[in-house]
């Protein structure tokens, strides 16, 4: 089997795994197409890990070599021994590690389709010294990095024992002040990073954990980017590009554009919607990854309210005024903006408004208006509108036209009898 086969069939693999099993079969119908043998062997998979714990509590790529005889995870990487397997996801598998020589444990992100050259492999570890010198309550510690012998990159970071925030607010049935509160943490950790000119790139729940003291740990600033003077990332390339979660990835992701501050704004909107409604704003299920992507970059995404009315699990216990919904749905709506230059400036801005939330205060962020809906319109749609305003110039010219004609032919008997009075009165 080629690569990059084996790399299709993970990552439906992976995707299906998340959703309901009632819901998986029409998913996998719907992304693999024609190719029922791409089908059959991700059900492999599936079947395959049924049979056993969840994902994060079985040795997936075990799981995944019993099916597909894939070649065994390493041993060791470095000074770590591994242990096993702490998770799966769509940028690497962590694995829990320890230190014999030190007696330490750590866990350990090995990188999917990352293979680097020697010379991006030096420019990886040097970056890796750097974010370890982020030093946050809220940010696991960043301890090691390296490659294996044929690229692949590594990392070892604090090893935290956690749920995701989004599983840890469902379990405890947090109210909205609550979830808040922990999300303003998370915010501040992003925001001392953004301070340290660090990007995160992949903010999401499971990214997220939160201890059984309450105290929320922000996870994976392994496959962080340093920014330049101009506050955007120089890292454009295809590897960077694949170091993201579809789901809560920013358009500019998406496009493979320079990316910056705004796309871990867009991305803490993401988390935030999620918490609040229950859902995602644009849910993944039963979606191809083509499919996904335009609804990203094309199209609006339901109210956080609305979509918390039409059934989220999260959302049950968040029993909030019109007024209360109304502010979430701007916090929301604005960090997660499509246009990035409408989104907040910065985290600390959306810290702000959290903060202006929480004491019952006006928001700094606005809706958007008519006229910057209307405006937009029109840039999208240049050419046609051009082109229909130009027909309804010639019809109301037309029309303009038919109307002096037809007032000219009206008026002609009635100048014919002035004119005929007005002979006879000289006579």
């Amino acid at each position: 089997m080629d690569a990059e086969r084996w790399q299709r069939m993970q990552a439906l693999f992976h995707q299906a795994a998340e959703l309901p099993e009632a819901n998986r079969e029409p998913y996998l119908e719907n992304a693999c197409g024609e190719d029922r043998a791409l089908m059959r062997e991700v059900k492999a998979l599936l079947e395959e890990d049924a049979r056993g714990s969840s994902v994060l509590d079985r040795d997936v790529a075990q799981v995944a070599r019993q099916v597909m005889a894939q070649p065994p995870p390493p041993r060791q990487l470095g000074a770590y021994r591994l242990k096993s397997v702490l998770g799966e996801g769509g940028t690497g598998i962590v694995y829990l590690a320890e230190r014999d020589d030190v007696g330490s444990v750590a866990a350990i992100k090995v990188l999917r389709d990352a293979w680097m050259s020697p010379a991006r492999r030096e420019r990886f570890a040097s970056e890796q010294r750097t974010l370890a010198q982020l030093n946050h309550p809220s940010i696991a510690r960043l301890y090691d990095a390296g490659a294996t012998l044929d690229g692949t990159p590594w990392f070892a970071m604090e090893y935290v024992e956690g749920r995701p925030l989004t599983t840890y607010c469902r379990e405890r049935s947090a109210s909205a002040t609550a979830r808040l509160r922990l999300f303003r943490s998370v915010c501040e950790a992003v925001d001392y990073a953004h301070s340290h000119a660090v990007i995160h790139r992949d903010l999401k729940p499971s990214n997220i954990l939160v201890r059984s003291d309450g105290v929320a740990k922000l996870l994976d600033f392994g496959i962080a980017k340093q920014l330049e003077a101009d506050g955007s990332s120089a890292d454009r390339t295809r590897t960077g590009l694949r170091l993201m979660t579809l789901a809560y990835a920013s358009p500019e992701q998406i496009r493979g554009e320079s990316l910056s501050i705004h796309t871990d704004v867009y991305s803490l909107g993401v988390v935030l919607y999620e918490l609040m409604a229950g859902r995602l704003p644009f849910d993944p299920a039963g979606s191809a990854t083509g499919e996904l992507e335009r609804m990203i970059l094309e199209s609006t995404a339901l109210k956080p309210s609305e979509a918390a009315r039409a059934g989220g699990e999260q959302a049950a216990p968040l029993l909030l005024g019109a007024s209360a919904w109304a502010d979430l749905d701007v916090l929301c709506l604005t960090a997660m903006h499509r246009d990035g230059e409408r989104r907040y400036r910065s985290v600390e801005a959306l810290i702000r408004d959290i903060d202006h939330y929480l004491r019952g205060q006006p928001l700094e962020a606005r809706p958007d208006r008519f006229s910057y809906r209307a405006g937009k319109f029109l840039r999208r749609n240049k050419a046609p509108v051009l082109a229909a305003a130009a027909v309804m110039v010639a019809i109301i010219a037309m029309a303009a036209s038919s109307r002096c004609a037809w007032r000219a032919r009206a008026t002609r008997p009635w100048l014919r009898r002035r004119a005929r009075s007005a002979s006879r009165s000289s006579c």
